[in-house]
């Protein structure tokens, strides 16, 4: 099994289960990953590995983060009568950094503003136009297009794990009789190759006055982070054409939102697409503790666990009353409910209520019940 991450995000594996007790030499689980062997990775050559009842993936519950590409699991088996077996969880992770007042950075993002290519387009070199794509869209077009003889060309970059989405927005190039745009064109090539990508090994060459998919939505993207736009005209004299306009741009699902502009019929419309991802940003908040001063009071009061009562102010556990206002006392009273009900019975009269339990041998309690002020115990 070979594994990729997408968009730039990182492979991380861990074995939860296993048993290849039987036959030392028969069945073998390797997990490797791309790193050069002077790299730091710590799934590079050898990797890890499991057979004979040990293994180097330590303890269960330890994760494993591969700094290659690509992480390749192998698991030779010679003699296994189904009892040699092993589960391994294999997940993706983005690397996050944290940033200034709260917010945070992911590696693999590219910025918003793109940069470079100040020359233009049809400079000398191969690579005298680079534009490092952002999530902002640049537009980009040819100088003086209808110029015989030109060879022209944007390259566009991202970083690693984002692609590059082109949106064609006019088009206006010479087409041959044939509409081969063998002689006039504009051209999309990867410098990488890619399965995925719809441009593929040979390219995508586009000419005339419609734009590419026409009336659906002209958006191209690349398989990888690296696309070249060229740009060419031949040394006949008929006419050219203003050439094209686009707008590129770095696009990843998990960083930004993607953009972008189409004409059906007469009518021109922006679409949005994607929700970034955010990572929990709780911080744990550092408490200072305050120190905490108690008054003492003659009587300690031993009080059971409170059920729900029907005056919510007399909830208040454990509290000595002081007042210089009188008192109404209550006689053998037996329990602290009675206490608290004769209150809620008065509340017209009655803020708060103190039950004094009875601890000289006679029979009954006692109960102030009154307006009172009161004092922490």
């Amino acid at each position: 099994w070979a594994f990729k991450a997408l968009h730039g995000a990182k492979i991380r594996v861990q074995l939860v289960d296993f048993d290849l007790n039987n036959g030392c030499k028969d069945n073998i689980l390797n997990v490797i990953d791309d790193t050069p062997t002077s790299g730091r990775s710590d799934l590079k050559y050898p990797g890890k590995s499991a057979r004979c009842g040990q293994n180097d993936f330590k303890s269960v519950d330890r994760k494993w983060d591969a700094k290659g590409e690509t992480v390749t699991v192998s698991f030779k088996s010679l003699k296994n009568n189904g009892s040699a077996t092993f589960k391994l969880e294999v997940t993706s992770f983005m690397k996050i950094k944290n940033g200034k007042n709260g917010t945070f950075i992911m590696r693999a993002c590219p910025g918003s503003s793109p940069s470079g290519c100040l020359d233009g387009p049809c400079c000398a070199g191969p690579d005298c136009c680079v534009i490092t794509a952002g999530t902002e869209a640049q537009e980009i077009s040819i100088p003086e297009a209808a110029t015989p003889g030109l060879d022209c060309q944007y390259k566009v970059v991202a970083k690693t794990g984002t692609q590059i989405a082109v949106n064609f927005l006019e088009m206006d190039i010479h087409a041959d009789e044939n509409q081969d745009c063998l002689t006039d064109y504009v051209k999309l090539e990867e410098t990488k190759a890619s399965a995925s990508s719809i441009i593929g090994k040979d390219g995508l060459t586009f000419c005339g006055q419609r734009l590419p998919n026409y009336p659906g939505p002209s958006v191209i993207v690349s398989g990888g982070n690296s696309l070249v736009i060229k740009y060419h005209t031949d040394q006949s004299t008929a006419k050219k054409g203003s050439g094209f306009k686009a707008k590129v741009s770095a696009i990843n699902p998990i960083c930004n939102v993607m953009n972008f502009e189409y004409k059906y019929g007469d009518e021109v419309c922006n679409s949005t697409c994607g929700v970034p991802y955010k990572p929990d940003q709780k911080k744990k908040s550092r408490v200072k503790p305050v120190p905490h001063t108690t008054t003492p009071t003659i009587t300690e009061l031993t009080t059971t666990p409170a059920t729900e009562l029907k005056n919510k102010t007399c909830e208040s556990m454990d509290t000595k009353l002081i007042s210089s206002e009188p008192a109404t006392i209550h006689e053998n009273i037996q329990t602290w409910e009675q206490c608290a009900n004769l209150c809620s019975a008065a509340i017209d009269n009655c803020s708060h209520w103190n039950f004094y339990a009875n601890t000289s041998g006679e029979v009954g309690n006692q109960s102030q019940i009154g307006l009172y002020q009161t004092q922490p115990k």
